[in-house]
């Protein structure tokens, strides 16, 4: 995935287009909404919010159930065909499904757009714990596992700029909140291939990722396994399961790079 900024620079931005995407966006976080709780939600004009809703409707792009309205399924045709133009998703779906049969708890992919990690597919286990976490979820990359074994491979100047836009904020008590300690922590996963997450995004969640290198040598994603603080403890988490990811990020470059041959 290539070393993008956050947005694209000059041309001018088109409000009605900004006040779109909020609505749409309030919609999701707030599981649904009416027209009076978005206003208040957004701080706009009800007469605002309802045209932007119905304009949206005639587009299929919402539904409206009795007086409340939510995302259409019409996002999950974009979703999937967002995950079908990287090349390499069917591989990294496989891998992950089968990190999670082997090791029964929560396997992930993860990638970067716009300063954000992005999980691409999830899977859990027989034996996994419930996450927040889902397939388009975006989460801070400086407070996961997954997050920092793709920071490790950008370039310095990128991690800047990520750093500067979206900040280190502190989520536990666990959190690297300084960039002294975050690219030191870079360093390090870099030089060994495998991140750790203890407890940086959640109390009780441990986290070891790999990164993943598309053929043309720029960073893919990462992989990881996450689970309860209680299972993911000792030679488990420090050996085990650093070697479990790294060899499914090897396997998911060896096929990339075979099927990059073929094509």
């Amino acid at each position: 995935m290539s070393e993008h900024g956050p947005s694209i620079p000059g041309g001018r931005r088109v409000k009605a287009v900004q006040t779109t995407c909020r609505i749409l966006t309030a919609l999701r976080d707030l599981d649904g909404a009416g027209v009076t709780e978005l206003s208040d939600h957004l701080d706009l004009a009800k007469a605002t919010v309802h045209s932007h809703l119905a304009t949206l409707a005639d587009n299929e792009l919402v539904v409206k159930h009795g007086d409340s309205y939510d995302v259409s399924l019409r996002f999950v045709d974009f979703g999937e065909y967002v995950k079908s133009r990287v090349d390499i998703y069917e591989i990294t779906k496989a891998e992950v499904e089968r990190l999670a049969d082997e090791t029964e708890e929560v396997a992930q992919f993860m990638v970067e757009e716009h300063g954000k990690g992005v999980y691409l597919h999830k899977k859990r286990g027989n034996n996994a714990i419930q996450t927040a976490s889902y397939a388009g979820n975006r989460k801070s990359l400086h407070c996961t596992a997954l997050g920092k074994a793709i920071l490790s491979q950008l370039s310095r100047d990128r991690v800047d700029r990520i750093v500067r836009d979206e900040g280190i904020q502190k989520r536990t008590e666990n959190t690297i909140t300084t960039r002294e300690e975050l690219y030191d922590e870079l360093d390090r996963i870099r030089e060994q291939q495998v991140a750790f997450d203890d407890e940086e995004i959640l109390s009780g969640l441990r986290c070891v990722a790999a990164p993943v290198r598309h053929p043309t040598g720029d960073i893919q994603g990462a992989i990881s396994i996450s689970g309860p603080t209680t299972r993911f403890t000792g030679e488990r988490f420090d050996e085990e399961l650093p070697e479990i990811v790294r060899g499914a990020a090897n396997v998911i470059e060896l096929n990339a790079t075979q099927l990059s041959e073929r094509s």
